[in-house]
């Protein structure tokens, strides 16, 4: 059975909730699936799976979830060769449209420079200050996940 880990890193608890999302795609993709908070993620885990998934909120100016910083820091030393890879992650565009989910593309950039193939495309989902994550949004997300599952 092919696997995947979706490694989450949330402030507001709106990037975890759509972790969920992915998992639920995932594995209606017939993918197993470990979802787990970046705070409890070594590096190191990364290679026991054939897919590795990514997500975290933009803060600031294009700034990843503060707790994404250290382990962002280690990926730099971890060689990922031809794993398959996605990411996904929130952000307000309304609120800062010149750095709108600009940590998805700091995490992609990383996992391609580790050797990682990004197999879809980066999701960034739209997300108000304080008005959380949507059902429409978390459906889009689940349909993407499901996709992705496809093209393991």
């Amino acid at each position: 059975m092919r696997t995947a880990i979706v490694v989450f890193g949330s402030t507001t608890g709106n990037t975890e909730r759509l972790a969920g999302s992915v998992a639920e795609g995932l594995k209606e993709g017939a993918v197993k699936v470990t979802v787990k908070n970046v705070t409890q993620t070594k590096v190191e885990e990364l290679g026991a799976y054939d897919c590795i998934i990514l997500g975290s909120s933009t803060w600031g100016l294009g700034e990843l979830q503060d707790d994404f910083v250290p382990f962002y820091e280690k990926l730099a030393n971890v060689t990922l060769n031809g794993k398959k890879a996605a990411v996904f992650g929130t952000g307000d565009e309304n609120t800062f449209p010149d750095n709108f989910c600009e940590a998805v593309d700091i995490l992609a950039e990383r996992l391609v420079k580790c050797g990682a193939v990004m197999i879809t495309d980066k999701l960034k989902v739209q997300t108000d200050m304080g008005a959380g994550v949507d059902e429409q949004a978390e459906e889009g997300v689940k349909a993407w996940a499901l996709t992705l599952a496809k093209s393991l």
